[in-house]
């Protein structure tokens, strides 16, 4: 039987988040604030997300939001996992049949997820679903050279979220879009506004890091400057690093990038189903 979150004890959710991931390729421990923080900070629903009991305990989870973008509503799953001794006994089928029945109660016009790549086992079971493959998003670090050799003059000002929404594309990740970044600016060189830039700060093991989430240089002519641009924002957001984290790869602001560098850590797919 399925109980939503709100009903469910949160912290046997967590639990059962915790021993849904423990094996999983990109390591997602939490604790009640760090799980609470998901659901809050990306505007996902407790009274819509659930657990999966199995004879009283909890055999799996799924978390989900609904959001409006470019007048298309949304159901994205962030976030879904089944504890290792419940796999191979449809669980994951269940939960997937669940969100997609809550969807069309919701009147979603699609229900999207990622997966990572190396995943092949859950991307069967959402290519089963129905799902099919819009992008390929990255996950890894810039390689940044210690200084510019250009001197160019670059500053920032904060953005309008609703005019920088209208830079958006249609399969920008849920997570990347700027209503849910911790920052939202302009780019400026001297005087002239040439792009706009989304973006989380991050502690992870002692490293600050600043996780690029959108990144937009329309000018060909100003993608010459992108290093100074990050260069400029790592300085001024006194980070030690510069990542991506769900960053389309097939946008050329993304190509800009790899010619500067990206180590990998590892790229995901984002799915999508339309109902």
């Amino acid at each position: 039987m399925f109980i939503t979150i709100d009903k469910a004890d949160f912290q046997q959710v967590v639990e059962t988040w915790n021993q849904g991931f423990s094996d999983y390729l990109l390591p997602i421990h939490v604790d009640q604030k760090a799980l609470d923080h998901r659901i809050q900070s990306l505007n996902l629903s407790k009274k819509l997300s659930a657990v999966f009991s199995v004879d009283g305990e909890f055999a799996g989870i799924i978390l989900l939001g609904i959001e409006t973008f470019q007048q298309t509503k949304v159901m994205w799953v962030g976030g879904m996992a089944v504890i290792p001794k419940y796999r191979r006994s449809k669980v994951a089928s269940k939960l997937m049949d669940y969100a997609e029945n809550v969807a069309k109660e919701n009147h979603c016009d699609q229900l999207i997820l990622e997966v990572i790549a190396a995943n092949e086992r859950a991307r069967k079971l959402y290519e089963a679903k129905g799902f099919h493959t819009v992008n390929e998003l990255a996950v890894g670090t810039i390689m940044l050279p210690t200084t510019s050799k250009a001197q160019r003059s670059i500053h920032f000002k904060l953005a309008s979220v609703k005019e920088l929404a209208l830079l958006e594309k249609q399969w920008t990740p849920w997570q990347n879009r700027c209503i849910f970044s911790d920052k939202n600016y302009d780019i400026y060189q001297e005087e002239t506004k040439i792009g706009a830039i989304s973006f989380n700060l991050a502690e992870e093991s002692g490293d600050k890091a600043l996780i690029l989430k959108q990144f937009h240089v329309p000018e060909q002519k100003n993608k010459n400057v992108i290093t100074d641009i990050l260069l400029t924002l790592k300085e001024q957001e006194n980070v030690d690093s510069v990542k991506v984290a769900n960053f389309d790869m097939e946008i050329p602001e993304y190509k800009e990038l790899e010619k500067i560098g990206i180590t990998l850590q590892l790229t995901q797919f984002q799915l999508a189903k339309k109902l």
